[in-house]
């Protein structure tokens, strides 16, 4: 007696052919349902499948996680807070990891959660070069650049927040090949890294691309790029060479501005005074009258005054402010100010003149009190406003 073994796809065919041959029995329509009912029988089951294994790959990785944080928590501490800059080999003598423990994606990722919470809670009292180090001995930086050379994009756009989160750094190689990429969020991540630890001229992207659109969030995140530069002693880019680029950029122009009145650079008042004069855009100027004013630039009141006469109502409340917060003492500008208060038909510039006139120094105080006495009483309640602090609505005007 002969035997035949069948293959492992021939019982798979089987039961697909009797299936076959019994749905042929039915109408075109059951056909059509039971072909419908089957494969949506199907997808339930690989959702169900799906959501399974990430809650398990979840509770996996959170058990991980306590487990990393429970056991070298006290070590990391003890390695970032020491005094003396510590060797690799005594770092990972420190930490005690298990001998040729080689760190995987998963592990690596594992260290995150403890990384962030010992960085937030330590804060300025952590040592870089340890801090560099302990990343260094758990591998971090090469976890970080795979994450980033991956083919995903969420990916890479998770190991760029990480980055910068961990305080950690990337070869400006890895970073530069998505300074021009097409997806937006990717190429601003990269574009803050660059811009973040970069040693040659970071801020180059930032002049050259004609596409470039410079949003409110990016403001942000560029101004804590900046603090990071700053307090770390990195160079700081030149604020004056992007006030004078073209208005293909204005809102770039306008954040440089803004960058010069927070960080108190009176040395680029005089450039900014020039710049002032031969502006034309409301919003620019009005970015460098504010900077002026904060900054004392007291060579700026003639020009101030200058514009005041031909500006907007909007131009002329930054104007007087700007006046105010010179503060030079001038009897002249006081005069100005008091002048336009009687004759400005706009109530806003009225109140935020007031105010100004109010905290103009001694003489200020006296030419306030005199207004009130010769002004109408329709006026008054201005003067109320402005001499208590709980009712002083020019300050949301």
């Amino acid at each position: 007696m002969e035997y035949y073994t069948l293959s492992r796809y021939a019982y798979w065919k089987y039961y697909i052919l009797i299936m076959y041959y019994r749905l042929a029995e039915y109408p075109p329509v059951v056909r059509a349902w039971f072909v419908f009912g089957a494969i949506c029988l199907l997808l339930l089951v690989l959702v169900v499948l799906g959501n399974a294994f990430r809650t398990l790959s979840h509770y996996r990785f959170e058990r991980t996680a306590r487990h990393n944080s429970r056991r070298y928590w006290e070590r990391m501490r003890e390695i970032v807070l020491s005094e003396r800059t510590l060797e690799l080999a005594e770092v990972g003598s420190i930490l005690e990891l298990p001998k040729n423990y080689k760190m995987k994606e998963r592990h690596c990722r594992s260290f995150i959660p403890t990384l962030l919470e010992l960085k937030q809670s330590l804060g300025d009292r952590i040592s870089r070069p340890n801090w560099l180090r302990l990343l260094q001995v758990l591998k971090m930086p090469a976890y970080f650049e795979s994450q980033i050379l991956s083919g995903s994009t969420r990916k890479r756009v998770q190991g760029f927040k990480d980055v910068a989160d961990l305080d950690a750094n990337l070869k400006e190689a890895v970073a530069s090949r998505y300074l021009f990429t097409k997806d937006r969020k990717l190429q601003m991540h990269a574009r803050l890294h660059a811009a973040r630890f970069g040693t040659s001229y970071p801020f180059k992207v930032l002049e050259e691309d004609p596409n470039l659109l410079f949003t409110d969030e990016m403001v942000v995140k560029y101004h804590n790029v900046l603090v990071y530069r700053n307090e770390n002693g990195l160079a700081m880019p030149n604020f004056i060479r992007w006030c004078n680029r073209v208005p293909l950029n204005e809102e770039l122009r306008i954040f440089a501005v803004n960058e010069i009145r927070l960080f108190g650079r009176k040395e680029d008042c005089a450039e900014l005074l020039s710049m002032l004069q031969a502006s034309r855009d409301e919003a620019f100027s009005c970015a460098i009258i504010r900077c002026l004013g904060e900054l004392e630039y007291v060579p700026a009141e003639k020009e101030f005054c200058r514009r005041y006469l031909s500006a907007s109502f909007t131009e002329r409340q930054v104007l007087a402010e700007a006046m105010g917060a010179i503060g030079s003492g001038n009897k002249e500008i006081l005069k100005f100010l008091v002048d336009d208060f009687l004759q400005t038909t706009d109530y806003v510039t009225r109140m935020i003149l007031l105010r100004v006139i109010y905290r103009y120094g001694e003489m200020g105080r006296k030419a306030f009190y005199q207004l009130k006495e010769k002004t109408s009483e329709e006026y008054q309640p201005y003067f109320a406003h402005i001499e208590c602090d709980l009712i002083d609505s020019s300050r949301y005007a």
